[in-house]
């Protein structure tokens, strides 16, 4: 086994990660509970401002969360072309779109200008 292909790294392109910086990214987030129970399911429309395995996928979002931040998982195995006719609720059309299944709480974006 070589050092790209550990288990952490199986859903990670680097290339494909390189790609994604400055194009429009759509996220459809679904939240389970314990019993898994949807609890809630968000949308996010956003441009890739960053894409690395240590940190993630960062996106500037656009529409009604206009300047704050997301992080996604690095996980390029879940981002796939829009197809023809994908539009965000705002009508926005993105280059990708992603789909997660999580389990546990509903997370909120970031504003841009929030410190830790």
């Amino acid at each position: 086994m070589t050092d790209t292909d550990t288990p952490e790294n199986a859903h990670w392109d680097a290339g494909f990660a390189k790609t994604l910086i400055g194009k429009t990214l759509l996220m459809n987030l679904t939240f389970l509970d314990d019993d898994g129970d949807v609890q809630e399911r968000q949308q996010f429309f956003g441009v890739v401002i960053d894409a690395t395995l240590d940190e993630g996928i960062v996106l500037d979002l656009l529409g009604a969360h206009d300047g704050d931040t997301y992080t996604l998982p690095p996980q390029t195995s879940a981002i796939v072309p829009a197809g023809p006719g994908v539009t965000s609720l705002e009508g926005d059309t993105p280059d990708f779109v992603a789909n997660w299944v999580i389990h546990g709480e509903p997370d909120v974006p970031e504003a841009a200008n929030d410190e830790d």
